[in-house]
């Protein structure tokens, strides 16, 4: 197994629609078992319990994007459920989660670049925002506050 510091994680629902959530701390390991299974371990406010405890209490799976070690790195996408949630003081909370790793997806990158040059960007121009807002994938929904 490896274990990897979880820098963030945004839940992603059917519409590609990005939610991120805050952490305090995180933790991500590699099982290495040859089946892409992941352990994530995030330390999170409070304020998600009820969101998170329905998931945990229905079964239900979620996708999350996880970056891992450095934000400047890409976002790896799971197939994730609950496994526990553990109070951690008056304010916080642990979330264990189990994970599948998804292949890497190519699909976001060709609508973007589809949609940049259907804004007439070329040349230099379209490098640009392509590189840009591919690092910063816009977060269509907001985060809870």
């Amino acid at each position: 197994m490896k274990t990897f510091k979880l820098v963030s994680f945004q839940l992603v629902d059917d519409q590609e629609n990005r939610q991120s959530v805050s952490l305090t701390n995180g933790l991500i390991i590699n099982k290495e078992d040859g089946e892409n299974n992941w352990i994530l371990e995030a330390v999170i406010d409070k304020k998600w319990y009820d969101e998170f405890h329905v998931l945990l209490k229905d079964k239900q799976k979620m996708t999350v994007e996880a970056k891992i070690t450095k934000e400047t790195n890409d976002p790896a996408t799971f197939i994730a459920t609950v496994a526990s949630i553990t109070s951690i003081g008056e304010n916080r909370i642990s979330l264990l989660m189990k994970g599948v790793l998804k292949e890497r997806r190519l699909h976001y990158a060709e609508m973007l670049l589809e949609d940049l040059i259907n804004q007439g960007l070329s040349g230099q121009d379209l490098l640009q925002q392509f590189k840009l807002q591919l690092r910063n994938r816009p977060i269509k929904s907001t985060s809870k506050k």
